[in-house]
């Protein structure tokens, strides 16, 4: 199951508020029923009355709760649909900010990212291939291309002087990786953004969502451990922060998990040695999923169902406050 707009939960919090001015406004309705029915008539009174109430509020609530639903995009279920494609293009956004110099992976975090985009390159010939760098903003190192050589000159240049932006953007990255991509391509399209998850700004969840909604693939690569390691400068001294204390850089996997997930995609360790061929299986999969007559499987949003249980919960709401709930006090 996927949910695209997760946010939109945060709503079902003044929707759950609701009994408050329920309770309060059952005690004084019933006070006030019960002075003109007369204490003789209590017990058929309160009865009534309860579940009047109750069928008035509980569909209520329900309306709001489904209605919300049905706007978080959730989707649980796959459709065919029509696939023109041809062929496969890749964006590697490779963070390159000065935590990525850590050596808590061998030779180090940048050096083990550019590994895996040249296993990546060497086991993927048919596809076309392109580099992201990014900072505290996004800058394309080298456009979409089937030169390998020309690749492989990109991946041996990585360095975090390669682009003077200060700062640590992750959505930058993906969203310079999606504007990267040439308008009109046939080509499936898959972004694999390798970095070690410590952003000082951006919203990158926002970012992965929008290459969901494009129908672009998003493959998370996690570059670093979660003990973490110190930061050198050029000059072999250690980065301090402002206190004079040494920063220790650490691998973010639970940022990295949310990236992952409100792209509708995976997440993998680069220190772990099947990541280069788990990836390269993923996305030789991309071409393979299409069919023979040209279809392929896309997740379908099912915000319909929860659109229909949200409108019953309406007429219900709607013909209780029309009973004539008299007859029964």
């Amino acid at each position: 199951m996927n949910v695209v707009y997760p946010e939109v939960f945060w709503l079902l919090i003044p929707v759950f508020l609701l009994l408050i001015p329920a309770v309060v406004n059952y005690r004084k309705g019933f006070s006030l029923l019960l002075k003109l029915a007369g204490e003789w008539r209590r017990e058929k009174t309160s009865q009534a009355y309860l579940i009047k109430s109750l069928i008035y509020w509980f569909t209520m609530i329900l309306f709001f709760v489904f209605s919300i639903l049905a706007l978080a995009g959730i989707s649980w279920s796959k459709e065919a649909v029509r696939d023109d494609s041809e062929g496969l293009d890749i964006i590697f956004a490779v963070d390159i900010s000065r935590s990525m110099t850590a050596g808590d992976v061998a030779p180090d975090r940048l050096g083990r990212a550019g590994e895996l985009i040249s296993s990546l390159s060497s086991g993927l010939k048919d596809a076309r291939m392109g580099i992201v760098i990014f900072k505290g903003g996004g800058e394309v190192l080298l456009p979409l291309t089937e030169d390998r050589y020309s690749l492989e000159a990109a991946v041996s240049s990585l360095s975090p002087f390669l682009y003077t932006v200060p700062g640590s953007d992750i959505s930058r990255g993906i969203s310079r990786a999606v504007s990267s991509f040439p308008p009109g391509t046939p080509a499936r399209k898959a972004v694999v953004l390798i970095t070690d998850g410590e952003a000082l700004e951006g919203n990158a969840r926002t970012a992965a969502r929008d290459l969901y909604l494009e129908d672009i693939k998003l493959l998370v690569v996690g570059a670093g451990t979660t003990e973490g390691s110190l930061i050198y400068n050029s000059d072999g001294t250690v980065i301090a922060d402002a206190g004079g204390q040494p920063v220790v850089t650490k691998l973010d996997i639970s940022h990295l998990l949310e990236i992952a997930e409100s792209g509708g995609g995976l997440y993998y360790d680069i220190s772990d040695v099947k990541t280069p061929g788990l990836i390269a299986e993923e996305l030789r999969s991309l071409q393979e999923g299409r069919g023979s007559e040209g279809i392929r499987l896309q997740d379908q949003m099912n915000y319909r169902a929860f659109l229909l249980i949200a409108l019953v919960c309406l007429v219900l709401n709607l013909a209780a406050s029309r009973i004539r709930w008299s007859r029964w006090y």
